[in-house]
């Protein structure tokens, strides 16, 4: 990368950072660059309540909250984007932006040459997709394109991965939905322990900590990580037989079907045929009208 360690501690040290949107993710990103770092932030007024605890964490030393949104560009070159993807058009197009503004967008599905086309004339636009983790500085992140900034700014909540294209890019969000598919999977395994007698913040603690456990083999992934993992389950034992069932019913197959559905929403273009019940209610009207065996023609 371009820019060294110590003079990426620098620059993040020493830049001012414009937020249009202040959401859950831009708090985390927020959160977590202050807790490591002296960057400043200039806060958009919408969502008054979150800009609000953030300059009561950090101080209004840190943190300003701005009239307006035009008041973010005027006061910032590097600018943030996290509003929700159908208040794009409407807020970018009623700003004015400088050739030097350089734009991070973290709006799911919204591509590079529209955020171009809806900030002209800024010279720099980047795409990156954040999880809340960033928070605690343990996210990982895609970008696109690799600007040396925009990495250098996500390796301080964790580790940047840089991206070749945008085609690439959009694959690699779809699977952040596993986030709340993994977060719907403890929550059954809690209730399910609750249900059984054991004391709730007993298995919270348990569930909390056994899954941050179990992914740890798999941190520093390689490309065969996963099926090594996978294959090293006792024959016989408890783990391959949660495998087994999973995949007889067909589980895997689902949350294949549902990263097809969620990466065409992302595309602009969602396909709800896509969805696994839209699936096998297609296969299963499919195989009412093959004929059964005695069936003749009229």
């Amino acid at each position: 990368r371009s820019l060294s360690t110590s003079a990426m501690v620098r620059c993040l040290d020493q830049l001012t950072i414009g937020v249009i949107g202040v959401g859950t993710i831009a708090s985390s990103m927020i959160r977590g660059l202050c807790s490591v770092k002296s960057t400043k932030f200039v806060l958009s007024p919408r969502s008054a309540s979150k800009a609000a605890s953030l300059v009561a964490e950090f101080g209004e030393d840190r943190i300003t909250i701005a009239d307006s949104n035009q008041a973010v560009l005027d006061a910032t070159e590097v600018v943030v984007v996290a509003v929700l993807r159908p208040q794009v058009a409407d807020v970018l197009s009623a700003l004015r932006f400088r050739p030097e503004h350089a734009l991070v967008s973290l709006v799911a599905g919204l591509g590079l040459s529209e955020l171009a086309a809806l900030t002209t004339p800024a010279s720099k636009h980047t795409s990156a997709i954040p999880l809340p983790a960033i928070a605690k500085r343990r996210g990982v992140t895609i970008v696109v394109p690799g600007d040396p900034l925009t990495l250098e700014m996500f390796d301080a909540l964790g580790q940047a991965v840089a991206v070749e294209s945008e085609e690439q890019f959009s694959s690699l969000q779809s699977i952040t939905c596993i986030m709340g598919d993994l977060y719907m999977r403890q929550l059954t395994a809690h209730e399910w322990l609750v249900g059984r007698g054991v004391d709730a913040e007993t298995a919270a603690a348990y569930v909390g900590g056994l899954f941050h456990t179990m992914t740890a083999d798999a941190a520093d992934a390689r490309p065969d990580t996963f099926a090594k993992l996978v294959a090293e389950q006792t024959p016989g034992g408890v783990n391959e037989m949660c495998i087994s069932e999973q995949r007889d019913d067909g589980t895997y197959d689902a949350l294949a079907a549902s990263l097809d559905s969620i990466h065409s929403r992302l595309q602009g273009a969602h396909d709800p045929a896509l969805a696994p019940a839209k699936r096998r209610a297609a296969r299963l009207q499919q195989t009412r009208s093959l004929p059964r065996p005695g069936d003749r023609a009229a």
